[in-house]
């Protein structure tokens, strides 16, 4: 009897034994990896990637006010007098952009942003708030944001700054489309150097290609790589290819904004410096001086167009983005020191721009007054803009193209946007030059109205 309570004994020791070998106790477990709750492995380097990325990613709500036809009625002809028997009606759409400055800077698709009459960024705390367009380029399809009145301590994107893309690597679209914190989609890198092409032409020839899908509302938002760095921006999704989804690479939207985050802009300090960047043999990139203003204090500093730039204020830049970012935190009076390649460094004090100076310019130089549209003043402007310069008084021997009540947005190669970019294009042009200028007029054709974009060759007094 003793020896069978004996060998019932052992057996339950055994069974005890492989219970806790097989199922261990929750404590066990989460002492196996202390970093990883649960012990769990799903946290695996997408997820570290994504945690890394949506600090930054926004959602971008627009409200566009449309022009449409009343319906013909009996009573049509009693409502002709009123904008020919048109009505305005409000439309919103929703994409998703990416913080990529602390001071509330924002970059998302221009295409997103385009026409709207108010915009909304909502960051994935659930916290909107109203913000303008700094510049847009519908070229490129990219637009810089600034939210009004940002809160502190936002968290800005980390970018590539290797320059390497390797084809399969994983890749990330990553959006804010609905304001529901996330949409998210994995997939490979699958081509480099796409070309896209609009009614047989080439637009693009540097497009990223990967099958991560960009959902709709996903534009605008960032395609990352498995260290949360961004690489791209989310733009399209191929209509005839379902699973192909295009992004814009960094290069080129780094490229871009540089030429808008610059003092001029951001402090209406007088630098002359346009940074950019060109790609070398082994796929990395170097910091050039892609323009400088004539006269400015950079150029009489010394510095000149195609100067590569090692350092800024001591500093080795990690990226375009970097030096973008130091350049509008710049303050009055305050000394730079720009180290280039060659071996010299140049000591910059940048000046003071004033509005009035860039204005009288234009009139002195172009034959153009020019007025910052107000709020008082955009409600008289037949199309709804609430920013830009708007020709108010044109003197003698002046093309007669350009009408008042015309919006300039454009001379040579730069966006007009601000009397700040103004003062960055009338210090480019010289006596005896002549300068494309664009602008937007209201025609009305058929007894409708709309907007055509028309070019002045404008000559240098």
């Amino acid at each position: 009897m003793n020896a069978k309570k004996s060998s019932l004994f052992v057996i339950a020791v055994l069974i005890i034994v492989l219970a806790f070998l097989i199922f261990p106790p929750k404590h066990a477990q989460s002492s196996a990896n202390p970093e990883e709750p649960g012990g769990s492995r799903r946290r695996n380097e997408v997820v570290k990637a994504i945690e890394r990325v949506m600090p930054a990613v926004v959602n971008i709500g627009t409200e566009r006010i449309v022009t449409r036809d009343v319906h013909n009625g009996p009573y049509q002809n009693m409502f002709d007098e009123f904008i020919n028997a048109q009505k305005q009606q409000k439309t919103y759409s929703l994409g998703s952009g990416f913080i990529i400055d602390k001071s509330g800077l924002v970059v998302t698709n221009a295409h997103v942003v385009n026409r709207a009459t108010r915009i909304m960024v909502t960051l994935t705390n659930g916290k909107a708030y109203d913000a303008n367009v700094v510049a847009d380029d519908q070229v490129n399809d990219i637009a810089l944001l600034s939210i009004k009145n940002p809160p502190p301590n936002l968290q800005a994107i980390t970018c590539d700054n290797t320059g390497k893309l390797y084809l399969g690597e994983t890749v990330i679209a990553v959006g804010n489309p609905f304001g529901l914190d996330s949409s998210i989609s994995v997939g490979t890198l699958s081509g480099k150097m796409r070309k896209f092409t609009y009614k047989g032409r080439v637009i693009f020839s540097d497009i990223l290609q990967t099958d991560a899908i960009v959902y709709p509302g996903n534009s605008g938002g960032p395609l990352i790589n498995i260290d949360g760095e961004v690489i791209g921006m989310n733009m399209s999704v191929y209509e005839n290819a379902p699973g192909i989804g295009f992004a814009i690479p960094l290069f080129r939207i780094e490229n871009v904004i540089a030429k808008w985050m610059i003092p001029e802009r951001f402090k209406h300090l007088y630098l002359g410096i346009i940074p950019g960047q060109r790609t070398l043999e082994n796929d990395t990139g170097e910091i050039i001086v892609a323009d400088i203003i004539h006269g400015s204090p950079a150029a009489e500093a010394g510095l000149r167009k195609g100067d590569v730039i090692v350092s800024f204020n001591g500093k080795k830049l990690c990226d375009l983005l970097d030096l973008s970012r130091q350049l509008i935190a710049l303050e009055p009076d305050q000394t730079v020191t720009i180290a280039t390649a060659s071996g010299r460094q140049y000591a910059i004090t940048p000046r003071k721009l004033t509005y009035r100076n860039s204005l009288e310019n234009a009139r002195e130089k172009l034959g153009l007054d020019l007025a910052v549209i107000t709020p008082e003043l955009a409600r008289e402007i037949p199309y709804a803009l609430d920013s830009g310069l708007v020709v108010c008084g044109i003197l003698p021997n002046t093309p007669s193209e350009v009408k008042r009540g015309d919006l300039l947005v454009k001379i040579n190669s730069t966006n007009i946007n601000s009397a700040t970019d103004l003062a960055v294009a009338m210090n480019r042009l010289h006596y005896n030059d002549t300068a494309e200028a664009v602008f937007i007029t209201p025609v009305i054709i058929g007894g409708k109205h709309y907007l055509a974009k028309q070019k002045v060759k404008l000559p240098v007094r």
